[in-house]
Parts: structure tokens; sequence; C-alpha cells
């Protein structure tokens, strides 16, 4: 599939959820980490799936799977975001992030 016609598929807590799901974003809401680690296998099992966006929280919890998709280096792309509560203290900023995922230095 083209890259372009590659969509998102987002993994947070049922209100961070909730808030991408009215955009019209697919994925799912977890309150847990089983659910969560549910969510990210789904989300890379679908060939549709080029960016995974993951709330930081939910991400911390699953960091071990996280890291591993990330440190493949195929596709889909993972991006923590932060919740509704805001970002996680002492975190890398997105952009910091998107930067550093594109290979563009600071």
């Amino acid at each position: 599939m083209p890259v372009s016609k590659l969509g998102f598929f987002v993994i947070a807590d049922p209100h961070t959820f909730l808030a991408f799901a009215l955009t019209g974003l697919k994925g799912g809401a977890a309150t847990d980490m089983t659910e969560a680690r549910e969510l990210l296998t789904r989300a890379r099992e679908d060939p549709e799936v080029g960016l995974i966006l993951i709330t930081e929280r939910l991400a911390g919890e699953i960091r071990r799977e996280v890291d591993a998709v990330r440190r493949e280096g195929i596709k889909p792309i993972v991006l923590e975001i932060p919740d509704l509560d805001g970002p996680v203290a002492k975190k890398e900023s997105l952009l910091d992030r998107l930067r550093s995922l594109m290979g563009i230095p600071k």
C-alpha cells in the first residue's frame, strides 16, 4: 500500500480516545496493560496503519513492546502523545521526537 494511503491508529485511555474517535480516527481505548498490548498488536497487524499514536502513560506501561516496535524500524511508526491530563514530566517533546524519527538533528 502506498505510504500516502496509510492511516492512523490511536491507543489511549477512554477519554482521550473518545476525542480522537470523534475525528474519525480508528483505534481503541485501553484501561490496563493487557488491553494496551492487544491494541498495539492489532495496530501492527493492520496493513493500513502507518502511524500508531499512543498516550505517554500507556506507552510507559508497555515500554518493552513499544520500544521493540521502534527498533524494528519498519512501519508502523509509533509516536507517544500526551493524554487529556497533559504531558508526562521530563519527556522528550513531540517536535523533538518527530525530528528523531525523521533523522533531523536538533
